[in-house]
């Protein structure tokens, strides 16, 4: 007897400039992951099930073939929480999110492994509890919520429980990202954050916030220029990543709507219209790269409104 379990998730970018840990999108841009499970049904007690894991693509070579993997320790989490465990688990991970590049990529981990694992059972934990789950491991829900839901998303905890508002993101609205070849992990880039904001950065936040889902909303995508402003967390990052301001000015002057800090980074996201435009700005990106002697690479997306799809 065997069960089979596939989940895509889509890659993410979290804040698009003002909107720190609350604002994030999902793109359309997949991890795969694959759980196999076979034998005469399961156990309600844990036992140590014979596993196996295999890895293709991002990270194949560096992450761990082990329960500290965190696809898997996120499926044990759901084994724990229900109370049944397989008799034995194949697990297959087809990676296409770059990994510590501010594009969601330990978030994909995360919801794969829970989404995977509860489908297996027959889902005898709901959406939320899969949501609240991933948040509470990940730290924030930024990345976690578009990734699960799709769209554009507004995300928080409010009472303990995460909330969120999810808007549609518009067909004609791509994302044009690079990645540098450095990985910069999120631990490292909130580091540098300040402890304190002046009154009057937390005005010119809220400000750019308000103006950045509005110009979404109503489509009006040149006042993303401004709305994708920062300068709560963008200006201390830039000294992780130097080229930031002249890669956001070169996507600017080649015709993006606007450009931003992708996640926590290192990559660099810009909002354009698709094709030539698009095709424009990665050549202006890629060239602001070179100047800088840096290697990196490029993703032109479109966005994703769906979210994870199980099947």
């Amino acid at each position: 007897m065997k069960q089979r379990i596939t989940v895509q998730i889509p890659a993410t970018s979290a804040n698009l400039g003002p909107g720190f840990d609350v604002l994030g999108v999902a793109l359309h841009h997949f991890n795969e992951v694959t759980f196999e499970a076979h034998g005469s049904g399961w156990s309600h007690h844990r036992i140590h099930f014979p596993l196996s894991i295999r890895i293709e693509g991002e990270g194949q070579d560096t992450l761990p073939r082990n329960d500290s993997n965190l696809v898997l320790k996120s499926a044990l989490k759901v084994f724990k929480r229900v109370k049944r465990w397989p008799k034995s688990l194949d697990v297959r991970m087809v990676n296409r999110i770059p990994l510590s590049r501010g594009l969601g990529s330990s978030a994909a981990a995360v919801l794969g492994g829970l989404s995977a694992a509860n489908a297996l059972l027959h889902k005898p934990l709901s959406d939320q509890d899969i949501l609240e789950m991933a948040v509470r491991m990940e730290g924030h829900a930024d990345n976690v919520v578009p990734a699960m839901v799709g769209g554009f998303c507004v995300s928080g905890l409010i009472d303990q429980r995460v909330r969120y508002l999810k808007f549609p993101a518009p067909a004609n609205l791509h994302a044009v990202i690079y990645s540098p070849a450095r990985p910069l992990a999120t631990s490292q880039s909130r580091r540098v954050l300040p402890r304190r904001v002046p009154f009057t950065a937390a005005v010119f936040t809220s400000s750019r916030v308000a103006f950045l889902i509005g110009a979404i909303l109503q489509r009006q995508y040149d006042l993303l220029g401004f709305a994708m402003e920062d300068i709560l967390h963008q200006p201390t990052r830039s000294h992780l990543v130097p080229e930031l301001n002249d890669v956001i000015q070169a996507a600017r002057k080649a015709g993006a709507w606007g450009a931003a800090l992708s996640g926590a980074g290192s990559s660099i996201i810009a909002l354009t219209p698709p094709g030539t435009v698009a095709r424009r700005v990665a050549n202006a990106m890629k060239h602001a790269f070179r100047v800088r002697r840096l290697e990196s690479r490029f993703l032109d997306l479109a966005l994703d409104n769906t979210g994870i799809r199980i099947r």
